[in-house]
């Protein structure tokens, strides 16, 4: 249930947390501790310095940048087909434990294998167009995320270095926590 929590943390509000199992509140918890440690990184600045014109976006666009390493580095630890059906199993096994409100974007998660699209451009493109979608469903504001695609194509190996460095330590950075 912490992988739940982590998983589902961007879309459970701070009001619906109270009530939460420790676990579920744990996974939060984690989410928190790597957002805090990424949006303060120098590894992850400096990518973020390259998002000329997104720079609103950039922690949101970094995060799906690095997701994309992230996928293609994973398959030679763990096929990402195999990962994401036990994840989602765990997911769908556990929604009881979540608010109802997060039951609809979970299932949209599952049905539409938002994780596997990870590993390819054209998956990011898809995920990057959900997010304008619930962005402006949101805020009523139109954002175009979509064309950073041609910012992350431009500069590619470089995005792939930083993330490179940057993942051991923050796999090193969760591990003391």
């Amino acid at each position: 249930m912490v992988r739940l929590g982590n998983v589902l943390a961007d879309f459970i509000g701070r009001n619906e947390r109270t009530g939460l199992s420790p676990q579920v509140q744990a996974g939060i918890a984690l989410h928190r501790k790597i957002d805090l440690f990424t949006d303060s990184n120098e590894i992850v600045e400096r990518s973020k310095a390259k998002l000329v014109g997104f720079k609103r976006y950039g922690n949101a666009l970094i995060d799906v940048f690095y997701d994309h390493f992230l996928s293609n580095a994973w398959e030679h630890e763990l096929a990402v087909p195999d990962f994401t059906g036990q994840l989602y199993d765990s997911i769908k096994a556990n929604l009881i434990h979540v608010p109802e409100t997060c039951n609809w974007i979970a299932n949209r998660m599952i049905e539409q294998d938002w994780l596997s699209n990870y590993g390819s451009i054209n998956g990011l493109h898809l995920n990057l167009s959900r997010m304008e979608s619930r962005i402006q469903n949101r805020t009523g504001r139109v954002v175009d995320l979509v064309s950073s695609l041609d910012i992350l194509e431009e500069h590619y190996d470089d995005f792939q270095t930083d993330f490179l460095e940057y993942w051991p330590k923050l796999r090193n950075h969760v591990w003391e926590w």
